[in-house]
């Protein structure tokens, strides 16, 4: 065999790991194959070698294991999306917590974390996603529009509706698509990113030109035809964002309160889901004097909290989302303050020190999770902590940090609001020990 020519193995999957890809053994050396599941005896071609395992792709399921499901979908495997579509939501609920267990336990002073059973967000699997990116590429004279395939920046098209898009999404794009190939700018439209709440559609249509008037008429004919209530226009950097159409404002609810946002502001993709972890998070919280929401952005936990708490303090790294806050949370009980700090640097997070001590600290931070944050906290006076994740790993490595600063991990709760993908959210409890 040349090195030119594929390996190709017979592989069986033993289990699956972290990112979904699924586990198998040839001569004693790990073969990752990703879309597989649990008890498939497949043919696998690798793709990649690193020192100690391998990376291939299946390329027949000679025998299905017993969990595997039709996809349902044409373009997975395909599409980057979602991992887990051949799996039923049961199993991946279960696989979660299990990535969840395994993360943790590759640090000693968390091997014993009492993980809960891992919550789905409602009954669907699919038709929950209330966000999106949709990526635009040209192939000569054919427009593709859809999302990243696995591993690639070669773009999956969306020649049918995606099964994960909330309806509204899904039916954009066909007339967005038609919207695109009109424009004079649209080999310099790289992405279009769509989102709903449970009021109103809004779009963000990034450009590298500027457009020239026709281009401004036609996305306003487009807004109009599809009800949209806002379509922002973006050159370069999220501040430099600039409203071509603003009919009406972006909102959903959390405890039947209204929660205005920006299209370009995050939200959790599943907003039914955020209900139960909003509910999570508030529980775990409990009540008292003073509570911190860090990384708070347009208050999702902030509004809530300030039903709970006398003085509620919200921190966030982008100014105009912050002016968002503060009209979502008027008329709370609650006296709250906010403070624009990067969250991300030493001299700001010192800045905190300024605030009254917090009761309760509450932190949602990015995929990267709070690496300084938590080093600081551990310094603080600070008696009960609520962390709110979307990485398992970078959520374990900070947990450490905080139990080996004086902090108990009292209940970890996984919640699915990712279904189909191998992303999992997760609510966690840290109260100060004694002594």
């Amino acid at each position: 065999m040349t090195d030119q020519e594929p390996l190709t193995l017979q592989l069986h999957i033993d289990k699956l790991v972290p990112r979904g890809l699924g586990l198998g053994f040839h001569d004693g050396t790990a073969v990752f194959v990703p879309f597989t599941a649990p008890g498939d005896r497949i043919l696998a071609e690798v793709t990649k070698r690193q020192s100690g395992h391998l990376f291939a792709r299946c390329v027949q399921i000679l025998e299905p294991g017993a969990e595997r499901i039709d996809p349902a979908c044409a373009l997975f495997t395909q599409c980057g999306g979602c991992q887990l579509r051949h799996l039923g939501g049961g199993f991946q609920r279960a696989i979660k917590g299990a990535f969840i267990q395994e993360t943790l336990a590759r640090f000693p002073n968390l091997r014993d974390t009492p993980l809960q059973e891992t919550w789905a967000a409602d009954d669907r699997v699919d038709g929950y996603r209330c966000r999106a990116g949709f990526k635009v590429r040209w192939v000569g004279s054919r427009l593709l529009l859809g999302f990243f395939q696995t591993a690639s920046h070669r773009i999956a098209d969306l020649t049918a509706v995606c099964p994960v898009l909330e309806g509204r999404l899904g039916a954009l794009i066909d007339p967005m698509r038609r919207m695109i190939a009109d424009l004079s700018v649209r080999h310099q439209l790289p992405q279009v990113d769509a989102v709903v709440g449970e009021e109103g559609m809004g779009l963000i249509v990034h450009l590298l030109a500027t457009p020239a008037r026709r281009d401004l008429d036609e996305l306003r004919r487009f807004a109009s035809e599809q009800g949209i209530a806002q379509l922002w226009l973006q050159r370069g950097r999220k501040t430099a964002l600039h409203p071509l159409v603003h009919e009406a404002e972006l909102s959903y609810r959390v405890e039947s309160r209204p929660l205005v946002f920006h299209p370009g502001d995050f939200i959790q993709a599943h907003l039914v889901g955020n209900i139960r972890l909003v509910a999570e998070a508030m529980r775990q919280g409990g009540t008292g004097a003073v509570a911190w929401d860090l990384f708070c952005g347009m208050g999702n936990f902030t509004v809530p909290l300030a039903q709970r708490f006398a003085h509620v303090v919200g921190v966030d790294g982008y100014a105009p989302v912050l002016q968002r806050a503060e009209a979502n949370v008027a008329g709370s009980p609650a006296t709250v303050r906010f403070q624009c700090l990067d969250l991300f640097q030493e001299r700001s997070i010192a800045l905190l020190a300024t605030e009254r001590a917090a009761d309760l600290v509450l932190l949602d931070p990015p995929r990267e999770g709070a690496l300084l944050l938590v080093k600081w906290l551990i310094t603080t006076s600070c008696q009960r902590l609520v962390y709110v994740s979307c990485n398992p790993a970078t959520f374990a490595r900070d947990a450490a940090i905080l139990v080996h600063g004086g902090f108990g991990l009292e209940r970890v709760q996984p919640i699915d609001l990712f279904p189909q993908t191998a992303h999992i959210e997760l609510v966690a409890l840290f109260v100060r020990r004694s002594g």
